[in-house]
């Protein structure tokens, strides 16, 4: 188990999401929670190790139209349920997209 360290509170929020690790390709899961610094991810039945590096997807409407995120990530910790992911170089544009996906709920 990994040693987290939050700077702002999760909130309970369920987002579709892709988490595209290349071992096995993209895998579909939903957040059950997010920050501006990570989130955990359920997924069915597919597991990533701790400390692997991928990138999470999501799609969100901003301003009328529909934008792609993409943010790098690795995981932190790992269950039968899910993963818990840190985010890593998070840009302005990835920061909006994680305040969009924290207010959409």
């Amino acid at each position: 188990m990994g040693i987290e360290h939050r700077w702002s509170s999760r909130r309970e929020i369920s987002l579709d999401v892709n988490l595209h690790y290349p071992p096995v390709g993209t895998i579909n899961g939903t957040t059950r929670n997010i920050s501006l610094e990570g989130m955990y991810v359920d997924l069915k039945g597919v597991r990533i190790p701790p400390q692997a590096r991928l990138e999470i997807s999501f799609v969100a409407e901003i301003g009328g139209r529909t934008v792609e995120h993409r943010l790098p990530a690795y995981v932190v910790h790992q269950h039968d349920d899910g993963v818990g992911l840190m985010l890593q170089h998070v840009g302005y544009r990835e920061f909006d997209a994680l305040r969009y996906m924290l207010n959409a709920a």
